[in-house]
């Protein structure tokens, strides 16, 4: 099969792997097809494809930013998209998804707002995973109690911020951004926190880096993958003391941390790995009328449209916002000129189209 892998490009190495032909068209110097506007018609995307090379498969890997790609819609080709951060986008998220025959989402909870247009999409939980082939226990020596790596921005995340900040006020943590696998590899435990309770990739990660993921309890199928002592620990939100109580009950008993790290490694390389997901992607694409689905979405462009006014409409705000903080006046400019595209966009629809015929 030819897949064409737009935004982040989660299972190109996996699509590969599994037998298909893959391009991954993004915003990476590393891309197959480089793109470099910022708004790019889906149409003259495909103009830039190699000669006599033209997708069965559309899949739109979500990179937490409004739609790059315009027109995803209007294509004769299935188009599939994994939508993730739900927890952070769901005001436009849940129009955006109008666009789309296939729809996997990675938070549980979420997936019932994703459900639009029922006889002609399909829409289902699909987890976060790890990378196996280069996320993986590598044998060092673990000589880190506990560390956390990952985003310090008190705008986004302040619960993060806090408990980070209450926690390094009293115990030896190791905090970084950036990297991961190294610190991961020579950390005992790594602890784990959600920007809105969701199931994020640090929790993959950490357990195929091999060490015991020490996370908060939370929601979105968690429980339906992962047990508490099991296969992690789990810590009431916001507990610096129960975090420091389960961190010296398992440096006091290494035996129990290594087997419970070794059981939590063991589940996520044999059902959580991008190539487990890719398969299954693939799988629910080849159970799926798929030419039924495109037949209708390209029939129901009205009522398509007038959801995608809604999703411009939140990127108008979203980049004049943006625009308005920004301090450089290039960004600044940037940002107010998508602003200013998303505007006409939204308008052009709201404008030709009849709400009761959008309806």
């Amino acid at each position: 099969m030819r897949i064409l892998h737009l935004g982040d490009a989660y299972f190109q190495e996996s699509f590969w792997l599994l037998g298909h032909d893959v391009k991954w068209a993004g915003y990476h110097r590393t891309a197959d097809i480089p793109l470099t506007r910022s708004l790019l018609d889906a149409r003259s995307l495909l103009t830039q494809l190699p000669p006599h090379w033209y997708p069965d498969l559309i899949v739109l890997g979500d990179e937490s930013t409004q739609p790059l790609v315009l027109g995803l819609e209007t294509l004769p080709v299935p188009v599939v998209w994994y939508a993730i951060d739900s927890h952070i986008h769901a005001n436009w998220h849940t129009h955006y998804a109008a666009a789309f025959d296939v729809i996997l989402v990675a938070q549980k909870d979420w997936v019932p707002a994703y459900q639009l247009d029922g006889d002609r999409q399909h829409v289902s939980w699909m987890p976060l995973f790890c990378q196996g082939a280069h996320e993986r226990d590598l044998g060092l020596a673990r000589e880190i109690p506990l560390s956390f790596i990952g985003t310090l921005d008190a705008a986004r995340n302040p619960d993060r911020v806090d408990l980070i900040q209450r926690l390094q006020a009293q115990y030896p943590i190791v905090v970084q951004s950036g990297p991961y696998d190294e610190i991961f590899n020579r950390s005992m435990m790594v602890l784990n926190q959600s920007v809105a309770n969701d199931v994020n990739f640090r929790t993959f990660q950490a357990m195929a880096c091999g060490a015991l993921l020490l996370t908060e309890r939370v929601g979105n199928g968690f429980s339906d993958l992962f047990q508490d002592r099991a296969h992690c620990a789990l810590y009431e939100k916001g507990n610096v003391d129960q975090i420091i109580e389960i961190t010296d009950y398992y440096r006091a008993h290494p035996a129990e941390r290594k087997a419970i790290a070794r059981q939590g490694y063991e589940t996520v390389m044999a059902a959580h790995t991008s190539l487990h997901r890719a398969q299954a992607l693939l799988d629910t694409v080849a159970r799926e009328p798929l030419h039924e689905f495109v037949a209708k979405r390209q029939m129901r462009q009205a009522p398509i449209r007038w959801s995608l006014a809604s999703v411009y409409e939140s990127a108008v705000r979203t980049y004049g916002r943006a625009g308005a903080r920004a301090e450089e006046d290039i960004r600044r400019r940037h940002f107010l000129m998508l602003s200013e595209h998303y505007h006409v966009l939204a308008q052009a629809i709201r404008g030709h189209l009849d709400p009761l015929v959008a309806a």
